[in-house]
């Protein structure tokens, strides 16, 4: 699953590997970890932060489920089942939110050992929470980038790959003016 979404980072213009999104997703969390190590750094109330990951692994899965219904509908259509594209970016992003939905699992788990462990300054409390503060930090970096991934392949499956077209100067005046004079009307 690791190995398939590494294999599967690539950008979204060329499809050429992306480095720097690599970098962060792996490279950042490990830099917090030293960060937070050699900073002595704690988490003392844990309970809070548990919460959150809780929900946040339910939001994941819950977005891979829509992913696979996605799925379903490409396999139905003859034009999208047969786009190489669209196909590379279902499999990213679910082993993307897979992969992210598996961390924050195994972010709960230390969590949870570290609301286990109580208020104290050992080596070990300091060691569990520069590893939170790691997986947090590539959850976090996972999430931002599932959901990119995630606009991206709704974009490509029911918009044909184009977002919104920007807008000119004078389309931007014009919507302002029209807005200013529905204010002036009321």
């Amino acid at each position: 699953m690791g190995t398939d979404y590494w294999r599967s980072l690539r950008r979204f213009g060329d499809g050429k590997r992306d480095v720097a999104a690599a970098l962060v997703i792996f490279g950042l969390p490990i830099v917090v970890f030293f960060v937070a190590l050699f900073a002595g750094a704690r988490i003392a109330q844990p309970t809070g932060l548990l919460s959150a990951v809780a929900l946040l692994s339910g939001v994941l899965l819950a977005a891979a489920g829509q992913i696979l219904t996605m799925r379903a509908r490409i396999a139905d259509s003859l034009t999208l089942s047969a786009n190489d594209r669209v196909t590379s970016y279902i499999r990213e992003t679910m082993s993307g939110l897979i992969l992210a939905a598996v961390a924050a699992f195994f972010d709960a788990l230390l969590l949870g050992a570290l609301a286990a462990l109580g208020d104290g300054e050992s080596k070990l409390m300091i060691v569990l929470s520069s590893t939170i503060l790691m997986v947090t930090t590539y959850l976090s970096a996972m999430f931002i980038v599932t959901a990119r991934r995630l606009y991206q392949t709704y974009l490509e499956v029911f918009e044909g790959g184009s977002p919104l077209p920007r807008r000119t100067k004078s389309e931007l005046r014009e919507q302002r003016q029209r807005q200013s004079n529905s204010l002036d009307v009321s």
